[in-house]
């Protein structure tokens, strides 16, 4: 199967579900949408069609992309522009396959189940009727879960090496309900490329994916030698996908010629000097003794993706710390002024090689956000706060009291009950009137906070020994929340 050429993206339009090429959409106006039964993998077949089109059709400047947003490329430029490539992008190429290693060693065979993260050690494999159910895909589908593993999810462990950008990045795309302008949005003209890479024109005249020009066992690598294509693509661990006879895809649900059911893989080790930049990711820094300590941000606690919106969209750095959206989304403040904005945020929360949960949402944010983002972080540290005060104070009446109040319960209760009302005031702000806005929203979340506070400890409000715990508790939380307001 050839990512270029071939039918591998699963979609769905007007109730039909089947398999399309890169070429069907990219060259025309219909209305795809993406249909995988796991949204991560969703994401990881859009992040995928994203980087094939990025190395492959980089826009000269901001106004061959704006075009390239508004209309279809034409069959025979797609064409021309894929030449060059098809060897690259081949899932069994007998030399070069897309992702892999001929001749892995390895004393057995992996089950294909272990390359989809979350199976069955985590907790995912509610999408399928057994754990262990899931014994042969496709190869579109074990292609999405090769990249997927590679570039977004923590190493296979026990001194397997991962992706450059940590165990568990958080990834930030630009969103567009049309499939083709979803993928466009997404795309970096050379501009902003020479941005990101000051090296970018030196390094795309021998830039090639490491299954071609391998990593060479033991070296050190420096970041900045890393280009384009190799870093999008950067595969990190040697593996080596088993094909067997035809069947049924049981990711999919489809009748395959072909089916993959294992991977062969061996530890490799290497070692990367510096950091890769990576369009789709923000990150933040901190100096600390001097060293500029730097990280992608990540999914580390259960808190909703809200609670780091600043972070995904905000880029600003003073003398000992600083943050930067990623470039996909620099790039769409520039070109896109003046309009709302959709965010398509995903990851995952992990502990080691163990995933813990998925995540992906979409946040919105009103026109005008652009110029607005110190107040958005102020909006979302006002509820950030809130939020502490309330679990701050019930833990110090559940530890003063004895009561068996959970802390976490709260929390739980009040990121459930405020989710919504957060994104319909990001998403229908009037910046002009963002003061106004913010007090509005505060008030509704204060006010949240007390019935959540009021909720939990009603058990214990007719115990003569709880009266004063609870009166204290609510008297200075109530204190912590003026302070907030006054803020």
């Amino acid at each position: 199967m050839n990512l270029l050429t071939d039918q591998w993206i699963p979609v769905h339009k007007a109730g039909t579900r089947q398999l399309i090429r890169l070429q069907d959409v990219l060259c025309s106006e219909d209305d795809w949408q993406l249909s995988l039964p796991r949204d991560d993998m969703e994401l990881a077949c859009l992040q995928l069609m994203i980087c094939l089109t990025q190395v492959i059709f980089t826009p000269e400047d901001a106004k061959t992309l704006r075009l390239a947003i508004r209309q279809p490329m034409r069959e025979e430029d797609y064409q021309k522009g894929i030449a060059d490539y098809l060897d690259w992008f081949d899932l069994n190429h007998p030399d070069t396959p897309f992702m892999q290693v001929r001749g892995v060693k390895a004393t057995k065979i992996t089950p294909i189940q272990k390359l989809f993260v979350g199976l069955p050690e985590g907790n995912n494999h509610a999408f399928f009727n057994d754990a262990g159910e899931l014994r042969a895909v496709s190869e579109s589908a074990a292609a999405i879960a090769l990249f997927n593993q590679a570039m977004n999810c923590p190493s296979f462990g026990g001194g397997f090496k991962g992706g450059f950008r940590g165990s568990a990045p958080v990834t930030t795309l630009i969103h567009n309900e049309h499939l083709r302008r979803r993928i466009w949005s997404n795309i970096l003209h050379e501009g902003s490329l020479r941005l990101l890479m000051p090296d970018y024109d030196k390094l795309k005249e021998n830039d090639k994916p490491v299954w071609v020009d391998p990593i060479k066992e033991k070296s050190s690598i420096s970041a900045s030698n890393i280009g384009l294509l190799r870093g999008l693509f950067w595969q990190p661990a040697h593996i080596e996908l088993i094909v067997s006879d035809g069947g049924i895809c049981e990711l999919l649900g489809s009748n395959e010629a072909q089916l993959v059911t294992g991977f062969n893989k061996e530890k490799f080790v290497y070692e990367v000097v510096g950091q890769w930049v990576h369009p789709h990711s923000p990150r933040y820094w901190k100096l600390k003794k001097g060293v500029k300590e730097e990280k992608y941000v990540s999914f580390t606690t259960t808190s909703p993706a809200w609670t780091q919106l600043s972070r995904f969209v905000v880029t600003n750095e003073s003398e000992k710390e600083g943050q930067q959206s990623a470039t996909v989304v620099s790039q769409h403040r520039q070109l896109r002024n003046g309009k709302p904005l959709h965010l398509i945020v995903g990851g995952y929360r992990n502990k080691q090689a163990s995933i813990l949960q998925r995540r992906h949402e979409l946040l919105s944010l009103a026109d005008g956000w652009e110029g607005n983002g110190q107040t958005l972080k102020d909006i979302i540290d006002s509820a950030v706060k809130i939020k502490s005060a309330l679990r701050g104070k019930l833990y110090g009446f559940a530890k003063k009291s004895g009561a068996s109040v959970v802390p976490e319960q709260a929390e739980s209760m009040f990121y459930h009950n405020s989710e919504q009302m957060i994104h319909e005031s990001l998403r229908q702000m009037d910046w002009r009137e963002s003061k106004k806005a913010k007090e509005e929203l505060v008030k509704k979340l204060i006010q949240l906070s007390r019935d959540i506070f009021k909720k939990v400890t009603r058990p214990y409000q007719h115990e003569p020994k709880m009266i004063l715990a609870i009166a204290v508790a609510k008297r200075t939380l109530s204190k912590e929340f003026r302070k907030i307001q006054g803020g």
